[in-house]
């Protein structure tokens, strides 16, 4: 427990004082909700993590041109963004969570099963905490509508349950074994997090947008929460079909041959699903590792640069 803690603090820490050189200020003089990135160096997206434990560490090994991705992070040669949802996991879990859930109607008293849960879920989000506050400039992770460990209908925010009752149940094994003081800590740790990243040619978010945002407005998505709920918990069929072009006219312009946008959120059974008349690709299958990398250098071509994060045994 130890470990989360501190790390957790470090990382509010990192967000709370994050640099206007890739993180605009808001308003009120606050890190905004926009992450400018480097434009001249490749960037990796990652796609919801859901307590996949191992996918961020296995990242690390990841070899471009010979090095690892964590040497090329070390320095400076490559950024990372993680599109969100960290915890909570999907069709994997879906037994554990029922079993899970028995578990919750006695006050889990005992909880094998939400404590096997839960121990993925913090080992996941330790890492993504810990590179955070080590690599400021190049690891960003965006919020998801899973960042939501109040399970609060509110500031952008609405309760979920999708096997069982996920929500309800991780804030209720959070106060009882972790405490009320980290709970709240945890939960200003998620509304620290930024919606959107920006690169030299793409865009990455949550979700898709469900309308246009302007740059102010995303900007001041702290006071904003209809935009923080847009592009966290949109799904295809409530989105406006001229969102994303609009909006990235206004964040890319039309200067570059290819503009694109990509987002998770939406559950696939595919490697990726393409939007050709919205630039859009949505990269979420919680069945597969799928890592999409974006080189300034090379036009971007899905077959190629959406690919399969090996496993540590292929890595080894």
């Amino acid at each position: 427990m130890k470990t989360i803690v501190d790390r957790l603090a470090k990382a509010l820490n990192t967000l709370e004082t994050e640099s206007k050189e890739w993180r605009p200020k808001d308003q009120e003089g606050k890190p905004g909700g926009i992450i400018l990135l480097q434009q001249d160096i490749p960037t990796l997206v990652v796609p919801d993590l859901h307590g996949r434990s191992s996918y961020l560490p296995d990242l690390m090994q990841f070899k471009r041109a010979g090095k690892t991705v964590f040497d090329l992070l070390k320095t400076g040669r490559i950024q990372i963004v993680c599109v969100g949802d960290g915890m909570h996991s999907e069709r994997r879990g879906k037994d554990r969570w029922q079993t899970a859930y028995s578990e919750y109607k006695e006050k889990f008293d005992p909880c094998p099963a939400m404590t096997e849960e839960m121990t993925e879920n913090f080992q996941t989000m330790s890492m993504v905490m810990k590179l955070k506050s080590t690599f400021p400039g190049h690891f960003h992770f965006l919020k998801g509508n899973h960042e939501n460990i109040l399970d609060e209908e509110g500031n952008g925010n609405h309760p979920f349950r999708k096997f069982v009752a996920e929500g309800p149940m991780t804030t209720y094994y959070v106060k009882k074994f972790y405490g009320e003081s980290f709970l709240q800590d945890y939960d200003r740790f998620e509304k620290q997090l930024p919606l959107l990243a920006r690169g030299k040619f793409f865009i990455i978010t949550h979700a898709q947008p469900k309308e246009t945002y302007s740059i102010d407005d995303i900007l001041n998505y702290k006071s904003c929460p209809n935009v923080t709920e847009g592009l966290t918990w949109t799904r295809q069929q409530n989105a406006d079909p001229e969102a994303i072009p609009a909006m990235l006219d206004e964040l890319i312009g039309n200067s570059h041959p290819q503009r694109l946008w990509f987002s998770g959120h939406t559950s696939l059974k595919t490697r990726f699903r393409e939007s050709a008349e919205q630039s859009l690709y949505e990269i979420h299958n919680p069945d597969m590792r799928s890592l999409v990398i974006l080189d300034p250098l090379l036009p971007f071509d899905p077959e190629e640069h959406i690919v399969d994060l090996p496993s540590k045994e292929t890595l080894a």
